[in-house]
């Protein structure tokens, strides 16, 4: 700034500094007039005062366009860095499938180690046949993080209970849901107190609260970087494979589970898909897919 000043003729400065001087005092004086009530006296000053007001305001907006321009001009890596901190902000659907790919990985592999120190086996927690995807965590990250972060500025408090509500809601929809389609119950909660029919249980519903704040406050922010990275880099094509796959992936395990309990009710296979599962997905290697998964009828 001291640069730009030197620039100016000595001229110049002396009459844009009575120039200011001059509107500090028509804008103080018009002030004292509404203050003290002096319009009728002074109609014509008052006036003026509006003008000067309209004026001032002109020049302002000009001006901060003007600065403005010549900042996005000087600096565009700035803007840039504001623009992709906008688009990491944005829930778009893509962010929410890759939300979705990350949720249900991350969820299968929190479930395998939680049953290796609970129970102390490795079991198998995806709800697919290939590959480790719980597809029950994976609709919770996505739908969680679609409720609840424009309000992740909220106390913790707040986002906890909201989601001991929606993770208990969420559970027991989602029982109730696989049972009616699959005829299968893939969890079973009936001996831990507080549960409501087997399929949802207190404890839970507060684990489900614990994880929202530990998602909404601390992950999120980060994974969405991630994924904003990961578009920027490789654009849509290797988002283009991740929903072929996991279309095909959710496709086959439906026709699996199916076959499953058909093949459990006596039935032949008599089509060519029937088939085909009983080649590929024998028993054996549906309950080692799904070892908790037992008919409805049985539970």
């Amino acid at each position: 700034m001291l640069g730009l000043y030197e620039l100016l003729p000595e001229s110049v400065t002396k009459i844009a500094v009575w120039v200011l001087l001059t509107y500090g005092c028509m804008d103080m004086a018009g002030s004292v007039i509404s203050v003290y009530h002096m319009e009728e006296k002074l109609p014509g000053l008052l006036r003026w005062n509006r003008t000067l007001q309209k004026w001032t305001y002109r020049l302002t907006a000009g001006l901060s366009g003007h600065v403005e321009e010549r900042f996005v001009r000087s600096y565009p890596s700035m803007l840039q860095k504001q623009e992709d901190e906008e688009d990491e902000e944005k829930c778009s659907l893509v962010q929410l499938f890759w939300l979705f790919l990350i949720g249900a990985f991350l969820g299968d592999l929190v479930e395998t180690v939680f049953c290796r120190l609970t129970a102390g086996v490795w079991m198998s927690r995806s709800s697919l046949v290939w590959g480790p995807f719980s597809v029950v965590w994976g609709l919770a990250i996505a739908l969680a993080t679609a409720l609840l972060y424009k309000d992740r500025d909220k106390q913790d408090r707040s986002i906890f209970w909201t989601g001991v509500f929606l993770g208990g809601a969420y559970e027991y929809i989602c029982s109730v849901f696989t049972e009616l389609c699959f005829g299968k119950v893939f969890w079973d909660y009936s001996d831990i107190p507080f549960n409501l029919g087997g399929r949802i249980n207190l404890l839970y519903c507060f684990f489900w609260g614990i994880a929202a704040v530990v998602w909404i406050k601390t992950l999120y922010p980060h994974i969405a970087r991630w994924i904003a990275l990961l578009l920027s880099k490789t654009g849509w094509m290797l988002t283009g494979a991740a929903v072929l796959f996991l279309a095909v992936n959710l496709c086959i395990s439906v026709l699996a589970l199916v076959r499953y309990d058909t093949r459990a009710d006596g039935k032949r296979a008599e089509s060519k898909w029937e088939r085909s599962m009983d080649a590929n997905f024998d028993d054996e290697r549906m309950e080692r897919i799904y070892p908790n998964a037992i008919a409805a009828d049985e539970s």
